[in-house]
């Protein structure tokens, strides 16, 4: 995914809860401190850096200049060793994680992969639980 306003847009309002809207054609965002031009979180790091503290993002440097960004838990890592863990379990794919020369973009990808991941994860769990009820309950919800 190449940095763009359409990304910054998506990460504004799935990763940080922002509304975005348009106003004398420039794109702004609704902030809890306020409303302000839509930032460049995929291309600026300082701004990327909000959405790596919002969403636990973990960002380690590797081979050629590349960046491994890496979705945490929703509380953070409890220890080294317990990221250390995680990272040998490879379960990279529903967590949340991307590898690239850019580091926001890297932050604002894994980001949007982690929020898209709950979002599926959410889904199944009340699949499941209508499936479990209409079992019960001898005929489907739908």
């Amino acid at each position: 995914m190449r940095p763009g306003r359409e990304l910054d847009c998506s990460v504004a309002q799935e990763v940080l809860g922002h509304e975005v809207y348009v106003k004398n054609r420039v794109l702004h965002e609704r902030t809890p401190e306020g409303d302000r031009p839509l930032r460049h979180y995929t291309q600026e790091i300082q701004w990327a850096w909000e959405v790596a503290e919002r969403a636990n993002i973990s960002l380690i440097p590797i081979e050629n200049g590349s960046w491994f960004a890496l979705a945490g838990t929703e509380f953070g890592w409890k220890s080294p060793a317990e990221f250390i863990t995680y990272l040998q379990s490879g379960d990279f794919l529903n967590s949340g994680a991307a590898v690239g020369p850019n580091p926001a973009l890297m932050i604002c990808v894994a980001a949007t992969k982690a929020v898209a991941a709950k979002k599926n994860a959410r889904a199944l769990e009340e699949k499941k639980i209508e499936e479990t009820l209409g079992a019960k309950l001898g005929a489907p919800l739908n």
